[in-house]
């Protein structure tokens, strides 16, 4: 039977999902333990205030501010000084630097990273330890410090979830498994594993939305590319399929969920009712797939993620062939009353 498509949103996973949480600012600190060998970052003043909050993930270089203007300056974020400001500065006066400094430094900046190891003009070193602005220096080109902040403190400030399930990378579409426990997830996976797919995290997926708009799922550091099959018990894909089995992160753009099969039950056989499953705020296509024994799941799930793959690259079979069956009936008809 041919039938109009139609969407709608599939009912909230209770069982799978956790309650959003906001990360709380990043501090300062934690800025300078996650970058400082990325970006060879050394500190230059004392230690005292590095509990200062970093609540944006942009960046700001303030050489607006140091010419005078003030009517706009985002103090609240991480200052970085480039050779253009620097070089501007070694051009003040030594009265102009002061007076410039005296209102810059009245401002609660969370810190200053100083680019290509530059030598700090005047007094700004001594005014920033009195107003206990910790200041950082890096070898790195100013471009590079700034998308590396950015990204790092994004990623940080990112809101989060957890979802109980498996996430494999499956011909490049994030595919997460969900479903109740024992329904079979994991023997799942590890058989899409064996096939040359990857894994991404097992049990406990952790999602963080990506610049406000990806959901992403990274493995957690305790039980990272582990997983737990029952009547075998823990192993290591790692070590048991190589690196390349494995993936620390992968951007969901999937969901299965697994359920047992129900006698009677009127499954979708046409592929036409799209359900969607929210991830932080974030509408990703959801399919389910009844298990029972005889069905070969892993094959299902790599067609799926095939299926959603062509309709990235704007090819949607059931809706073709629905449109395309539609059309043959209406010209059937036509023809029929001529």
């Amino acid at each position: 039977m041919v039938k109009k498509q139609r969407k709608h949103s599939s009912a909230k996973e209770d069982a799978a999902k956790k309650q959003l949480v906001n990360q709380p600012p990043m501090t300062v600190h934690q800025l300078y333990d996650g970058l400082k060998e990325e970006l060879h970052m050394r500190l230059l003043t004392k230690e005292g205030e590095l509990n200062r909050r970093i609540r944006s993930s942009e960046i700001h270089r303030p050489g607006l501010a140091f010419s005078g203007f003030y009517d706009y300056f985002a103090y609240d974020r991480v200052q970085i000084l480039g050779k253009t400001e620097i070089t501007y500065l070694s051009h003040l006066s030594e009265r102009e630097w002061k007076k410039n400094f005296e209102k810059f430094f009245k401002y609660r900046i969370p810190c200053i990273v100083v680019a290509k190891n530059q030598n700090l003009p005047g007094d700004l070193l001594a005014r920033a330890e009195s107003a206990g602005v910790p200041v950082f220096k890096s070898p790195l080109k100013t471009s590079t410090i700034a998308s590396r902040v950015t990204v790092f403190i994004e990623d940080f400030l990112a809101p989060e979830t957890t979802l109980h399930g498996t996430l494999l990378d499956i011909y490049g579409v994030g595919t997460i498994l969900l479903g109740e426990s024992g329904v079979g997830k994991s023997e799942c996976a590890l058989e899409l594993i064996s096939r040359g797919h990857r894994l991404v995290a097992d049990d406990a997926v952790k999602i963080r939305l990506v610049s406000g708009r990806i959901p992403m799922g990274v493995s957690s550091k305790v039980i990272k590319h582990h997983m737990e099959i029952r009547g075998l018990g823990i192993i290591d894909v790692t070590s048991m399929f190589g690196v390349g089995a494995v993936r620390n992160r992968k951007r969901i753009s999937l969901v299965v969920t697994l359920e047992r099969w129900q006698e009677g039950f009127e499954y979708d056989r046409l592929g036409l009712d799209e359900l969607v499953f929210d991830l932080l705020g974030v509408r990703v296509p959801h399919l389910k797939l009844p298990v029972k024994p005889g069905r070969n799941i892993p094959v299902l799930i790599e067609a799926a993620a095939l299926s959603q793959r062509s309709k990235r690259m704007g090819r949607n079979f059931p809706k073709e062939l629905n449109e395309h069956l539609l059309r043959t009936m209406n010209g059937s008809e036509k023809a029929d009353e001529a």
